[in-house]
């Protein structure tokens, strides 16, 4: 029986408590690095053995990695499985688990089984009369389930089975939902705790994050549908830049002898890395979808027994598989998709004996582009409208030592200590403090200004506005009036509460000061949390529905 952490005992009661409620098709969260595998796993067993009818049970992935490493965990735990892959791949899986455990638990007959998408979509034939015999179906990496392809379609078939999706960014690039009113098929979403709460906790590892000087952006171009950077604008972008070069000597320099992933945009790059590395007497590998299957494993392997140091990859690692023991991780491949950037950044958090933090190294504006990987996000089953666009909210560390990234509502930089260099916080217009040139921090503005700022918040009676309105022309237009400010007023409430509760959110979530809470709203809103409450009332309104964002902060 697997032996789950008290998290993964809780999200897995929920998932049953859904199934109960009668919530077919469940969608679970959790962060890369905190165990997706181990917990649906011990739930497949839960319905394996402690029921009175085991229930039969298809786990389903798309990478030919995955359904070795799920079964790979089941053979962990004795659970003799039916694999549905290619020939070729159960060969190669029965072989790693005699070689890891020394017998094999592949059994075509097995109640559990572990199937390959592509397989079973390829042979629905064969499989039409198994698949209405499964009681339910786990599908791994579900971020990419949508009704109407071929996710959607497999899931499909299973007409008496319910529903397990796992995933640790419920987020698509093409803003699709993932729930059944909308583009997917999850009725309900159950999450474990944040990225940022296993840091906290120590499930999850502290990381560091170096961003070199690179001219890599200056070459790459963006799609003009919005859609992520296509493989030729990348490799072009690497062939002109001197990313290779940049990235084999940032490894040098901060993390010589550490073992690393490299995420690059395609085969050539890879090659080219791998050379570098090599020529500098550092052992490395480039592995890629056109590598065959039997170096793939001994790759993977000679980097877990740490006979090579770094291993470079193309779109092979950054969903999923769980590839033990990584020290960096080290970006040399750009993405507009936040799951990808989670996903890729996950690969490195997972703890270590010996392993004080985890070294990101982003050489291509990642996470200027998405932020630090701890923020918190708020996922959600429904379609994602588009985001607004986030400007400073990182700073880079002026410390030359250093030159680290963090939150720039953060007075100091978390690693070393140095204060940030800001521009002088004298007058602007109208003696106005330029509060552009200080980040909004309320410590560096005139005590007078702040004074006038909270008189701007305190709006008129509403009866007297109707008065002067009357007065001046007749008693109809002054009873709109006052219903205005009255609106206007409570519009004012309701917007304070929203402040709270954000601020709330920030100070127990995030631990940050009133100091820094103030800096993040002025960030965010480009204005103090003084001047949005005396904003009319439609401004307030929307100043409202950014705070219930939380994720955008």
């Amino acid at each position: 029986m697997i032996k789950l952490r008290p998290y993964q005992e809780e999200i897995k009661s929920s998932v049953f408590t859904a199934w109960n409620a009668q919530y077919n098709n469940v969608l679970l969260v959790l962060p890369t690095g905190m165990g997706k595998t181990k917990t649906f796993c011990s739930l497949v067993i839960d319905t394996l053995q402690l029921l009175t009818t085991p229930l039969r049970t298809a786990i389903m992935v798309h990478r030919k990695e995955l359904v070795q490493q799920i079964s790979l965990t089941l053979a962990e735990e004795g659970v003799v499985h039916n694999i549905i892959a290619s020939r070729q791949d159960i060969k190669g899986i029965i072989a790693a688990q005699r070689r890891m455990y020394g017998k094999q638990f592949y059994d075509a007959n097995a109640k559990v089984s572990v199937i390959s998408v592509d397989t079973l979509n390829s042979r629905t034939d064969v499989y039409k009369d198994w698949v209405v015999q499964q009681d339910q179906i786990i599908i791994d990496e579900a971020a990419h389930v949508l009704k109407d392809n071929k996710w959607g379609r497999a899931r499909a078939t299973f007409k008496n089975a319910r529903c397990l999706g796992v995933t640790a960014t419920p987020e698509r690039l093409d803003r699709k939902g993932l729930g059944s009113h909308v583009d997917g098929i999850f009725d309900i979403m159950v999450e474990g705790p944040s990225t940022g709460w296993g840091i906290d906790n120590g499930f999850l590892s502290k990381y560091k994050i170096a961003i070199p000087t690179s001219d890599y952006e200056k070459y790459l171009k963006s799609a003009s549908d919005g859609s992520d950077y296509s493989k030729q604008s990348m490799m072009e972008a690497s062939e002109r830049s001197q990313i290779v070069g940049d990235m084999v000597e940032t490894y040098l320099k901060l993390a010589k002898g550490k073992q690393a992933i490299y995420f690059v945009s395609d085969v050539g790059t890879a090659k080219r890395t791998e050379k570098e590395f090599l020529a500098k007497g550092v052992l490395a590998k480039a592995l890629d979808g056109t590598t065959p299957d039997a170096e793939r494993l001994e790759g993977i392997i000679a980097f877990t027994e740490k006979r090579l140091q770094v291993l470079i990859n193309v779109d092979l690692f950054d969903e999923g598989l769980d590839v033990p023991g990584i020290e960096v991780v080290e970006m040399g491949r750009p993405t507009k998709s936040h799951g990808k950037y989670r996903q890729m950044v996950g690969r490195g958090l997972r703890v270590a004996k010996g392993k004080p933090h985890m070294i990101l190294i982003d050489h291509v504006g990642n996470v200027k582009h998405h932020g630090l990987p701890c923020n918190l996000r708020r996922w959600t089953l429904d379609r994602i409208s588009k985001r607004a666009q986030k400007l400073n909210f990182l700073r880079i560390c002026s410390a030359p030592m250093c030159n680290s990234p963090y939150d720039r509502a953060l007075t100091e930089c978390p690693w070393c200590g140095t204060e940030p260099v800001v521009g002088s916080n004298g007058s602007g217009g109208g003696g106005k403090p330029a509060l552009e040139q200080v980040d909004g921090d309320l410590q560096l503005v005139d005590p007078e200004y702040i004074r006038q700022l909270m008189k701007q918040t305190q709006l008129e009676d509403p009866g007297k506005v109707g008065q002067r309105v009357s007065a001046a022309v007749n008693g109809p237009a002054g009873l709109a009036a006052m219903k205005n400010q009255q609106a206007r007023i409570n519009t004012q409430t309701l917007l304070v509460n929203a402040v709270a509760a954000w601020a709330g959110h920030m100070k127990h979530v995030y631990k940050y000061t009133d100091r820094q809470i103030h800096k993040k709203f002025y960030l965010y809103h480009n204005e103090t949390i003084t001047e949005a409450l005396a904003k009319p009332k439609a401004d307030m309104e929307r100043t409202i529905l950014m705070l219930e964002n939380v994720e955008e902060y």
